[in-house]
C-alpha cells in the first residue's frame, strides 16, 4: 500500500504539528512536511509523521487530542514493540 504524499491536512494535525514545532515527540528530531522532502519513498515511509497515543488505547487511553502526539512512523512502531 502506498503512503500519502502529504501528512493529514486536518485542524487537529496542524495544532499538534505547531505545538511540537514539527518535531517527533519520541526522538525530538524534525519530521518531514511532505514526501518531497525525502530522497526516496522508503525514507518517507519510515520518517513520515504519524499519530501516537500517549497512553495506548489498549491500556485505557482515550482517542482524544489530549492523548495524541505526532511521531515518526519508525519511532511510533519502536514504541509499540517495547
Amino acid at each position: 500500500m502506498s503512503q500519502s504524499f502529504l501528512p493529514p491536512d486536518t485542524p487537529q494535525f496542524r495544532r499538534l504539528w505547531e505545538a511540537q514545532e514539527g518535531l517527533c515527540a519520541l526522538c525530538g528530531k524534525p519530521m518531514p512536511g511532505s514526501r518531497a522532502e525525502m530522497a526516496h519513498a522508503t525514507l518517507w515511509k519510515k520518517w513520515r509523521p504519524t499519530y501516537d497515543h500517549i497512553i495506548a488505547l489498549a491500556r485505557g487511553g482515550a482517542d482524544h487530542e489530549s492523548n495524541l502526539q505526532l511521531a515518526h512512523a519508525m519511532c511510533n512502531k519502536r514504541k509499540g514493540m517495547g
